[in-house]
Order: structure tokens, then C-alpha cells, then sequence
């Protein structure tokens, strides 16, 4: 049942772009809606009667007995009046216990990603106001590209790690429809060489990586090297093909980051995902 779970997400979760915003905004004119986008794990919550669980798109599921505090907070979504028995939702999980809940797939028997994105909005609402209504995420709706801009930077300082632009009239999944702004200049890369060092050599934990992209034919370009990482960072657990989420100044004209260091290591995310499409300079080239 878990691999069928996390396969059923895999097919269907809908995906972010990173583009310019101009050029999304030519996609999708406006109006569009704006969310906050929070650091954490995408995961899809399944609901059958009083038996709930997660799964992240690469197979991970989450259960009552391996995450008991994010089960107790969400306890209303089992007993909640307005709780349908089945339910699909899409959202966002920081661990131990924060759950942001943005979209829904499907309601009783019903599959309801076929509605416009405002319909599922209207009936997400419905469904967690007053039993829940602290998992869901609020929206705004812009009505030109700066009214984006302004939510971006009023979302960066309560905090959040950026903010997702959506196509109000987009049915779930749909492609272009969605676009991620970041709050600077990050990329996710894979390891494709560990430096050797003195140090590495003393303690047998690397502290220096040579780091990669795909570009659009599928080959690796090697993006440069990094050294520095954030504190919570462990570097025992980096290694080749390791995916790292990596914040730079820039590309430079031969393709290497400048100024690069580590945030976080990405066990959500696999080397495929790591492609030129994340960064309109290059992927324009």
C-alpha cells in the first residue's frame, strides 16, 4: 500500500517552475494567486476513515508511530464535523510537527483535480475552516507583477522561504502553472567529486565538494566547487551524488558559481531534478 501511496504522488503532484517572473506572468497573465513557501518536505496526506498517512514523492511514508507529534496536532482531521472520510490534500511538512495544507485532490469518491485551482481553494476552505483551520495556507491574489513583488517581500520578512505564484483558472497539475520565487539566489546541485584535503585525509569526512547540474541534453556541467556550509550542515553526510541546496552571488560566464555555500542538504530531492531549468540564465543559453 505505501509504494502504491508514494507512486500515486510521484504521477500526480503538481510541479513548481523557476522562471522569470515576467515571462511566467506572459504565461499566465494576471490576475494569479500568491502563497508563502515554507521549508519543508512536499507530502501528500491520504485519509480513509479515522486512518491517515503522508508520503513524500520519494517513497518515504509518515505514520502515526514514526511522526506521533505531527499526528497529534493534526487529530482534528479526524474528528472534525466538516471532515469528508476520504480526502487527498498536497502540502508541506517541517519536522517534528508543522503541516501547511494548500490544495486538495480528491473529496469522498470524488476527484476533484480537474476543478479550477480557485474552485479547489473555496473547497479546501470548506473542508478545514473551523476543524483545521490552522493547517491551511492563506493566499492573496495579485493583479500585476509588482503587487508579486510586494507580497514576496512581505512574505520574506515574516519569514518565509519565498513565495509560490499560481494560475488561478489552472486545473491541478497543470504544466507552466505554477512558479516558485525564491528569496535569493539558491539552486539545488548534486556531489560529482569530493575534494581530498589534509583534514579530509585526518578525520575521513570531506569538507570541500565539486558540485554539478544537468543541462538540457542530460549531460553534467560541473559547476564549480564548494567549502562552506551552514552550521546545521553535517558534511559526514555528503557525499557523490549527494543533492545539496546551495545559495550563490551568481554564474559567472564559464558556469561556476560564485561565492557558493551550502544550506541544506536535500534528501527530498534526486540528481534528476537538478537541472539548468532552475536557472533561466542558463537554461536560455
Amino acid at each position: 500500500m505505501s509504494q502504491a501511496l508514494s507512486q500515486f504522488m510521484a504521477e500526480k503532484y503538481a510541479r513548481t517552475v523557476s522562471i522569470d517572473l515576467a515571462d511566467w506572468l506572459e504565461l499566465n497573465p494576471p490576475p494569479c494567486i500568491c502563497e508563502p513557501k515554507y521549508d519543508g518536505f512536499r507530502v501528500f496526506m491520504f485519509k480513509s476513515g479515522e486512518k491517515i498517512l503522508f508520503t513524500t514523492r520519494h517513497g518515504v511514508i509518515y505514520s502515526e508511530s514514526s511522526h506521533p507529534l505531527l499526528f497529534k496536532k493534526i487529530r482534528p482531521l479526524k474528528e472534525g464535523p466538516t471532515i469528508p472520510d476520504r480526502l487527498v490534500l498536497d502540502g508541506e511538512y517541517k519536522s517534528p510537527d508543522q503541516l501547511w495544507i494548500f490544495d486538495v485532490l480528491q473529496v469522498g469518491e470524488e476527484d476533484v483535480s480537474g476543478k479550477i485551482l480557485l474552485d479547489r481553494k473555496k473547497l479546501l476552505s470548506g473542508i478545514l475552516t473551523g476543524a483545521a483551520e490552522f493547517l491551511l495556507v492563506s493566499y492573496t491574489v495579485a493583479n500585476s507583477f509588482q503587487e508579486v513583488i510586494d507580497y514576496k517581500i512581505t512574505q520574506l520578512a515574516l519569514k518565509a522561504e519565498g513565495v509560490v505564484v499560481k494560475n488561478p483558472s489552472s486545473v491541478y497539475g497543470q504544466k507552466n502553472a505554477w512558479l516558485k520565487l525564491k528569496k535569493s539566489n539558491t539552486v539545488d546541485c548534486f556531489v560529482v567529486g569530493v575534494e581530498r584535503t589534509i583534514e579530509m585525509e585526518r578525520t575521513g569526512i570531506p569538507h570541500s565538494w565539486f558540485i554539478g547540474l544537468y543541462d538540457e541534453g542530460g549531460s553534467v556541467v560541473e559547476m564549480g566547487k564548494v567549502g562552506t556550509y551552514l552550521k546545521e550542515v553535517d558534511p559526514s553526510k555528503i557525499g557523490v551524488g549527494t543533492v545539496v541546496e546551495i545559495q550563490f552571488q551568481e554564474v559567472t560566464a564559464d558556469k561556476k558559481f560564485r561565492g557558493p555555500f551550502i544550506i541544506r542538504v536535500r534528501e527530498d530531492k534526486k540528481m534528476e531534478e537538478c537541472t539548468f531549468l532552475q536557472l533561466p540564465e542558463l537554461s536560455k543559453k
